[in-house]
């Protein structure tokens, strides 16, 4: 059995983008988040120390996300789980990063990547 915590719907402002108006401008994008790690102990507590605050996960992604004017939501979304990962105790991380209302001849609600990735070893 796989526990997760999830966050999804996080809705941010940032520096973005391929051309250089669009990192400077800035946009908004959506970061969804899966934290796979046991959560039975909290459970049985029912006390935050046994498992990862979700408010922290929140501030660690959008701080993260903020940190730096990126090219591509593929380099933001891997520092994110990168972030994650250093800092919680976490056997693997989804990362789903959506540029919203990206800038493509049409309509478009939103252009994302996901990559997951785990604590090596």
């Amino acid at each position: 059995m796989e526990d997760r915590i999830l966050l999804s719907g996080v809705e941010l402002f940032a520096h973005g983008g391929v051309t250089a108006e669009e990192r400077q401008t800035g946009q908004r994008y959506r970061l969804d988040l899966e934290l796979h790690l046991p959560l039975s102990r909290a459970a049985a507590s029912d006390d935050l120390r046994d498992t990862v605050s979700y408010a922290e996960v929140h501030d660690v992604s959008v701080a993260t996300v903020r940190a730096h004017a990126f090219n591509l939501i593929e380099s933001a979304a891997e520092r994110v789980a990168s972030a994650l990962l250093a800092r919680f105790p976490i056997d693997r991380v989804t990362v789903r990063l959506t540029k919203l209302s990206p800038p493509v001849d049409g309509i478009v609600a939103g252009a994302a990547v996901e990559i997951v990735r785990q604590r090596a070893g």
